[in-house]
């Protein structure tokens, strides 16, 4: 009977070993931690993944208990952690397992980081210095500062591939090309929208062409000219009214328009005389023509500048000669 009772007390007592110990291990399986302890302080460094890849962010807890007349106060560590980037950081509540397993779980404080890997390789994470001041009655060190550090980890950054080099030829062959299948009623917009831009682009070109197409103004010939002058001026009828002079003028002036206009004789510029002198000399007209125009313009003279009053058959001899010069 004394021997079933020790035996079942060993397999009691081992089996809480055991389950104690289990526990213990499995805390935090998958991390790596440093424990530091001065004075009434623990500092513990845990990070996990133990080998991350490059595209991970690697968290970092910094647990630092001590009792609660010591002040703690957080690490300072900028924008880089060792060989890594700060790309967040919170200060967290202690987790149950942690505050029971402590005897100073009032004053546990979490500090969590996420850090980021700059490049593959072995990175390291610094010693973690927690500054605390002890303000117990019985420390001897009481209201001074002092630090606690932890050890440096190494941490392994890994790549996609790992230590696999890559292959072309591990690469899988091109899938073949698959025809998309578009339903009738994109088939429908699309030929609606491109009537749409021709109609535009037409519209657009026709106008432009239309703003520089500039019609070219009928140049009249110097005939055309001379014989609406003369229209024009036998309706004022200016003899009827006594004006005998300015209607000579007027009426050698549309014959004088005519002949420059045709030869290039700068006969409006011209004294009778210059005039009829340089078209002998250039032969301009025949010598019939020239004798008919000698004539009507030394008749019109004596009524531009002698003062002489014509009556109505010169009058209509006049525009006669006039008429019949500019309309051949």
């Amino acid at each position: 009977m004394n021997r079933l009772l020790i035996i079942f007390i060993v397999l009691v007592v081992g089996c809480s070993q055991r389950d104690d110990r289990s526990e213990s291990a499995t805390d935090h399986p998958a991390a790596i931690e440093r424990v530091a302890e001065k004075g009434p302080v623990q500092l513990v460094v845990r990070v996990s993944p133990i080998e991350p890849r490059l595209s991970d962010l690697v968290e970092m807890d910094v647990v630092v208990t001590a009792p609660p007349d010591v002040e703690i106060k957080p690490p300072t560590f900028g924008d880089a952690v060792g060989d890594f980037l700060v790309r967040g950081y919170n200060e967290r509540l202690p987790d149950s397992k942690s505050k029971a397993k402590s005897e100073n779980a009032d004053n546990m404080r979490v500090f969590h980081y996420q850090l980021e890997p700059v490049a593959s390789g072995t990175h390291l994470i610094r010693s973690v210095a927690i500054e605390f001041i002890d303000n117990r009655e019985s420390s001897e060190a009481k209201g001074k500062t002092a630090f606690i550090e932890s050890e440096p980890i190494e941490i392994k950054i890994t790549t996609e591939q790992g230590d696999q080099t890559p292959d072309l030829a591990n690469l899988e062959p091109m899938v073949a090309p698959v025809a998309i299948e578009q339903p009738l009623r994109f088939w429908w917009i699309g030929v609606i929208a491109t009537g749409i831009a021709l109609a535009v682009l037409w519209m657009v070109r026709r106008r432009r062409q239309q703003r520089d197409h500039v019609v070219p103004v009928r140049q009249q010939s110097p005939a055309e000219i001379a014989q609406a002058a003369l229209t024009q001026l036998l309706s004022e009828n200016l003899p009827a009214a006594g004006l005998f002079k300015e209607f000579y003028v007027r009426l050698t002036g549309v014959v004088r328009c005519y002949v420059e206009g045709t030869t290039g004789l700068k006969a409006p510029e011209q004294t009778t005389e210059e005039f009829l002198r340089e078209m002998r000399s250039k032969e301009i007209f025949s010598a019939e023509r020239s004798a008919r125009l000698t004539e009507f313009l030394e008749a019109a003279d004596m009524v531009k500048y002698a003062g002489q009053q014509p009556g109505a058959e010169q009058i209509g001899f006049s525009i006669l000669r006039a008429r019949e010069f500019v309309e051949r």
